[in-house]
């Protein structure tokens, strides 16, 4: 029952300034950067943070990240930019203690929603190793042509209207 409760209050916002503190632990959290490097080593974690964020404001300048929320609680992000014919997808993450639950795929489709009205592609990288890789194929993404290496996949899901 929680479940249900928590798909139904799901929320996103612009994320701002004071978003900030938890923005880094989530990103620590997702690439698995444990409590005690983090004590031990906080420059390491805000040098990984600032790579990220420069690399996101070089190649897509008008990048959107957003805090999700669930009863105005925030457990995950989403950051995107839409371009001229697609919008690219370029990083997705919750909380360990609310993944698994559809949320992530609630929040793709809602992005694939919107792509749709836009009649624009939705495009990702992900790892080849990601597990959240097989939800991508099911939601009906696939990998581009020549779109390969051997550490990541560019994937693309093509608007409804050409589905």
């Amino acid at each position: 029952m929680a479940e249900i409760k928590a798909i139904a209050n799901l929320q996103r916002r612009v994320a701002n300034e004071t978003d900030g503190p938890w923005l880094r632990q989530l990103f620590a959290q997702l690439r698995g950067l444990l409590p005690d490097l983090q004590a031990n080593c906080p420059e390491l974690l805000e040098q990984q943070w600032q790579l990220q964020r420069r690399v996101f404001a070089n190649h897509y300048p008008d990048a959107r990240t957003e805090v999700v929320l669930i009863d105005a609680q925030p457990v995950g992000s989403l950051t995107w930019h839409e371009g001229a014919i697609s919008i690219r997808l370029l990083d997705i993450g919750l909380e360990a203690r609310y993944r698994r639950q559809g949320l992530g795929e609630r929040l793709l489709k809602e992005l694939i929603d919107y792509a749709d009205l836009q009649g624009k592609a939705l495009e990702l990288a992900v790892m080849r190793h990601n597990p959240a890789l097989r939800l991508y194929l099911r939601l009906g993404f696939y990998v581009q042509s020549g779109g390969q290496d051997d550490v990541q996949l560019q994937m693309r899901c093509e608007p409804q209207r050409s589905r």
